[in-house]
């Protein structure tokens, strides 16, 4: 490969399909039940395990730092969604996994 076709590589993003973030957030779940994550973090070790498994069930080329960077993106969107469910006029169908809201209320948001 020439340093040109390989610079190119390196600007490329990992793509996270459904299925694989599904499994990041259970082989994690399953890394705290263990002990895996003694602080506010997981050991370096459980995003080894993370990327080693989803490279071998999606046949891609995960990396650790794949898995790290994508956690921190599942965290700021859970932490949005626990921001949206906390409003007072907002509620949450457990059943199907949505925030509920009225429309008067949806489009008061949107304009804030």
């Amino acid at each position: 490969m020439s340093s040109t076709q390989n610079e190119k590589c390196k600007g490329k993003h990992f793509i996270w399909s459904k299925p694989m973030s599904h499994m990041l957030l259970e082989i994690l779940a399953e890394e705290a039940l263990q002990g895996s994550k003694p602080s506010s973090t997981f050991k370096a070790e459980s995003f080894v395990k993370v990327a080693t498994e989803i490279s071998q069930k999606f046949n891609v080329q995960c990396e650790p730092k794949h898995v790290h960077n994508h956690l921190k993106i599942v965290e700021k969107e859970w932490r949005i969604i626990t921001k949206i469910k906390n409003k007072s006029r907002f509620g949450s169908d457990d059943c199907l996994k949505m925030i509920r809201v009225s429309k008067d209320v949806y489009d008061e948001e949107v304009k804030v």
